[in-house]
């Protein structure tokens, strides 16, 4: 349910550290000699940011300052050589350099919903909380009582990653400068060395012989897949059809262009309709189901048909991954971001195609939709699916053991044990 949002994660051991981003995500230290925003290491390896002036206002909510004791100067001097000497001449060394600016240690710790009591959080740039379903006022602080208690339970929002990412706040840096590609070229190749990097590490696709297609969620991509699917002459009409229990965004995605090469069939339809040339088929498949969570294939095959293989859920969280998905040239398979890190309002998906004629109508179709995917979308899914691949998919088993906690409370929710005697 989306207003369950889960115990709050565990505060950072004391003496934890993390380095901050640089200015820009292509900057990296150079030379000997550190610069503003350069890390400096000391011989216990702990990071350490050196800051000239103070932290700008709106980062001070997400930075901890240590206690004065464990400044360190700055120095040209390397600080690993104190980790060799003696503990009265590292003393005097420090003595000696006593008289330069002091580096200040940061701790790089995410406060965004600890500044709402835990029941909301603050954003950067906002002034009030956003607060869970059941607590108001700019704080959180007020919990609605009886009747004005609604808890909101059909969101599909995923809440499950939150915890993840707040314990983890250097994890996915981002940050872009004013100059960065300010004209329309969206191309972003190094998320999509990324992604196939991704489906390596999990086996739930094959990328090898593929394109790789990526637009503003599955939403714009389910509808550039019956586009490309459709026939290009003007005299034959796809019929696209899922069978039920489906999800509910197909329909909106097959009837809202009012497209002339394809329409909604699924209405009452508990079987398939013909696939004929002149009223050829194109098939939407979600593989684990949306809402019944069962594994699925396509019910037609032939030539006159085609299919959409939404595997939105085919993650190792969600499911059991079986053999990697490889699909002809009349199946174009879907993921998206929001189902795997919880980023969903980042909006970007990306499609499998095995035809190079199918991936070229689906990039045309995002292009003249939406002139192709925003390039900041597409670098905050880069920091968050490069993370995951260097952490060796660390968010799948901390996902994965949040639901199993949930799903042993769940019953417990509906019957009662039996009373004593």
């Amino acid at each position: 349910a989306g207003a369950n949002r889960g115990p709050v994660a565990p505060p950072r051991p004391p003496g934890t550290t993390q380095d901050m981003p640089d200015s820009s995500p292509n900057t990296k230290p150079v030379g000997s000699s550190p610069r503003r925003g350069q890390e400096l290491r000391t011989c216990d390896s702990e990071p350490v940011l050196e800051l000239e002036d103070s932290p700008p206002h709106s980062m001070r909510a997400s930075l901890v300052v240590d206690a004065p004791g464990t400044h360190t100067a700055r120095s040209r001097v390397p600080l690993a050589l104190s980790c060799c000497l003696s503990a009265g001449l590292a003393a005097l060394l420090l003595l000696a350099l006593s008289r330069e600016p002091e580096a200040t240690r940061v701790v790089v710790v995410d406060r965004s919903r600890e500044a709402c009591g835990g029941n909301g959080m603050l954003y950067p740039g906002e002034d009030a909380c956003d607060c869970f379903d059941c607590f108001e006022d700019p704080s959180c602080s007020t919990r609605l009582e009886g009747e004005a208690c609604v808890v909101v339970a059909n969101s599909g929002t995923p809440y499950l990653f939150e915890d993840y990412w707040l314990a983890r706040p250097r994890s996915a840096p981002l940050s872009v400068l004013p100059s960065y590609h300010i004209g329309y070229d969206a191309h972003v190749p190094r998320l999509e060395a990324a992604i196939r990097s991704l489906h390596g590490l999990v086996g739930n696709a094959v990328t090898d012989g593929r394109e790789v297609v990526v637009g503003i969620g599955s939403t714009e991509l389910i509808a550039a897949a019956l586009y490309a699917l459709s026939p290009t002459q003007d005299e034959a009409t796809a019929s696209v059809w899922s069978r039920a229990p489906y999800y509910s965004g197909y329909k909106q995605s097959a009837t809202f262009f009012r497209s002339a090469g394809f329409e909604w069939a699924a209405d009452n339809a508990s079987s398939p309709p013909p696939a004929t040339a002149e009223r050829p088929l194109i098939e939407l498949v979600t593989s684990p189901n949306n809402p019944d969570g069962h594994a699925r294939a396509a019910s037609v095959a032939g030539p006159h048909s085609s299919a959409v293989m939404d595997h939105a859920y085919l993650w190792p969280h969600f499911t059991a991954v079986g053999p990697p998905v490889a699909y002809g040239n009349s199946t174009v398979a879907l993921f998206t971001l929001s189902k795997m890190t919880g980023h969903a309002s980042t909006r970007v998906g990306w499609a499998l195609c095995s035809d190079p004629h199918v991936a070229g109508r689906m990039r045309d179709f995002v292009q003249t939709a939406t002139f192709g995917s925003p390039r900041e979308n597409q670098l905050r899914a880069l920091a968050v699916v490069e993370h995951v691949v260097g952490s060796g998919g660390e968010i799948f088993t901390f996902a994965r053991g949040r639901m199993l906690r949930r799903w042993e409370r769940l019953p417990g929710l509906f019957f009662s044990p039996p009373a004593a005697g």
